[in-house]
C-alpha cells in the first residue's frame, strides 16, 4: 500500500489523509504506519514550516489524532512540531517569521485541551491526561513568548 501511496500522492494530496482516515475509523487504536505519519511530516524536507496549501500536513495529522482519541500522540505531535519551530538556527530565523509560518487549528488544540479535562474529570487516565496537559501548556507558554519576542522584534525593526 505505501509504494502505491508514494506513487498517487503526486495526484492527490490528500491520499495520506483518506487513508489514515479510514485506519483509525476501522480500529481507532490501530497504530499508524511509520512511512505514512512521515507522509503528514514531509513539511521538515523543505525546511518551510507553512501549513497551507497541501491536504496531508501536520496539522491535518493532529485533527485525525484529536478526533479519534489518539490524545498522546497528538500532544507528542504539536510538542514535536514547536520544539521544531523553536530550534530554529539563527541563520534560519527568517523562516520563523514569515506570515503563516506556524499554524496548527488553534480550535483543535482546544478541543484536546477540553477532552483531556474531561476525561480528568470522568476519571478515566487522569495521571496520564494531567501529564499530557502539564506538557501542553509549558510547550503553548513557551511558544508564545517565542512569538512576542518575534513580533517585538518586527516591531522594532519596522521602526528603525
Amino acid at each position: 500500500m505505501s509504494l502505491l501511496q508514494e506513487k498517487y500522492k503526486a495526484f492527490h494530496t490528500g491520499l495520506p489523509v483518506t487513508v489514515a482516515e479510514t485506519l483509525l475509523r476501522t480500529d481507532p487504536q490501530t497504530e499508524l504506519p511509520l512511512r505514512l505519519v512521515h507522509m503528514f511530516k514531509d513539511f521538515r524536507r523543505d525546511r518551510t514550516w507553512g501549513m497551507t496549501g497541501q491536504v496531508s500536513n501536520p496539522a491535518s495529522l493532529f485533527r485525525l489524532y484529536v478526533d479519534y482519541g489518539r490524545f498522546t500522540e497528538a500532544t507528542n505531535l504539536l510538542l514535536e512540531y514547536l520544539e521544531s519551530f523553536a530550534s530554529v538556527r539563527p541563520s534560519e530565523l527568517i523562516l520563523r517569521k514569515r506570515p503563516f509560518a506556524a499554524w496548527f487549528p488553534y480550535s483543535t488544540i482546544e478541543r484536546l485541551w477540553c477532552q483531556l479535562d474531561e476525561l480528568i474529570n470522568l476519571g478515566h487516565m487522569v495521571d496520564q491526561c494531567d501529564k499530557l496537559k502539564k506538557l501542553l501548556h509549558g510547550a503553548l507558554l513557551n511558544h508564545l513568548k517565542l512569538l512576542k519576542v518575534d513580533s517585538d522584534d518586527a516591531l522594532s525593526s519596522a521602526a528603525c
